[in-house]
């Protein structure tokens, strides 16, 4: 079994014939360091689980700053998930933190793998409600929580972000400059 299919089963049980079929629908690519997987304006009609690597998505906003919604790292399942579900174009670009390989699959394939294997419509229901909720988390934390307290949750969660993303994304993330972040790192070392 691959990640994919062990990722998958998590949620629902796929026969060994299901998994052969799901593993062969998804496509591996490869984006390079700093490339992208999709950019703001175009239709995103693709999900993507992350074999390998890092990912982050990001909007530009109106005096051009880009804003750092989340990371996506390895054994996830990533896209733009609005653009692809109202097939209308996004207004997020997804790229790569560091190089990374994804099983890719198209809208229309996975409408038919859904149709030869009815219950992936639960996991694909699963996947949206998992989105929904952690987005509705970051709202909170960004409403809610402190800067101090969204860096301290995150080292405590996230520590690898901490680590592997450059400081200016994960401080986009925070909602807070890039000073500010190294300021409270220094105050979190002493």
């Amino acid at each position: 079994m691959t990640k994919l299919t062990e990722n998958i089963s998590q949620i629902i049980n796929l026969s060994e014939e299901e998994k052969a079929k799901v593993e062969s629908a998804f496509k591996p690519i490869c984006i390079t360091k700093g490339n992208f997987w999709i950019t703001e304006g175009k239709t995103c009609n693709h999900i993507a689980f992350v074999q390998i690597g890092k990912l982050r998505v990001f909007h530009i906003d109106d005096l051009g700053h880009e804003i750092t919604c989340y990371f996506v790292s390895s054994n996830n399942f990533i896209s733009s998930f609005t653009s692809f579900l109202t097939n209308t174009p996004t207004n997020e670009n997804i790229s790569a933190i560091e190089e990374a390989t994804l099983l890719v699959i198209s809208k229309s394939e996975l409408e038919k793998l859904s149709g030869a294997i009815p219950k992936l419509h639960i996991w694909r229901r699963v996947i949206a409600e998992n989105l929904f909720i952690m987005m509705e988390k970051r709202v909170s934390l960004l409403q809610s929580q402190t800067a101090h307290e969204r860096y301290q949750k995150m080292l405590k969660e996230n520590p690898d972000i901490i680590l592997s993303v450059p400081l200016q994304y994960t401080a986009s993330f925070l909602g807070i400059t890039p000073q500010h972040l190294s300021r409270l790192r220094k105050e979190s070392l002493e």
